[in-house]
C-alpha cells in the first residue's frame, strides 16, 4: 500500500483462507449432493495409491464406455501411430478425448483415412471374419491400415 500503511496481520492471514472458502462453496454449489460424494470416493481413492480409470472421471460424462474403448485402442497401437478414428458427430469430446487419450498418437478425423496406419471405429458391430487386419475392441474395431 501507498504511504507506507500496513494491513494488520489477521487480516493479511486471513483474506487468502477465506476467499479460498468463497471459491470453494461457489464451486460446490453447482455440484448435485451425489457428484460431490462420488468425487469425494474419487479422490480418497487416488489419494490411496488407487489407479482411477478413465470412464469413472468426468472427461466421459458423455459416454462412460468409451473411455475403455479408447484405453483398448491405446494399448493395441504404437506410439507412432496415426489413428482415424469414427466416432459420433455429436458432442465434439468424442474427437477431444481421443486426441487427449491417445497422446503421442496422432488422431485424423474421418475423411483422412489414407493418412492413417489405423482406423479405430467406435460402436462397430464386429462380425466374427477370419482377418488379421481386424481386431475386435470393446465397444468397436480396430483396423490395420
Amino acid at each position: 500500500m501507498s504511504g507506507g500503511a500496513r494491513l494488520p496481520d489477521f487480516v493479511r492471514r486471513g483474506l487468502p483462507a477465506a476467499l479460498l472458502l468463497v471459491v470453494a462453496a461457489s464451486m460446490v454449489a453447482t455440484l448435485s449432493p451425489t457428484e460431490i460424494v462420488r468425487r469425494g470416493s474419487l479422490l480418497l481413492r487416488s489419494l490411496a495409491g488407487e489407479t482411477i480409470s478413465a470412464a469413472e472421471t468426468t472427461g466421459f460424462w458423455f459416454d462412460p464406455s468409451y473411455a475403455v474403448f479408447l484405453e483398448e485402442v491405446r494399448r493395441r497401437t504404437r506410439k507412432d501411430a496415426t489413428i482415424a478414428i469414427v466416432v459420433p458427430p455429436f458432442p465434439s469430446a468424442y474427437v477431444y478425448q481421443a486426441a487427449y487419450q491417445l497422446t503421442p498418437r496422432r488422431v485424423v478425423e474421418p475423411g483422412r483415412e489414407t493418412e492413417a496406419t489405423f482406423v479405430a471405429a467406435y460402436r462397430y458391430q464386429y462380425r466374427n471374419v477370419p482377418n488379421t487386419d481386424v481386431i475386435e475392441l470393446p465397444h468397436g474395431a480396430l483396423f490395420r491400415r
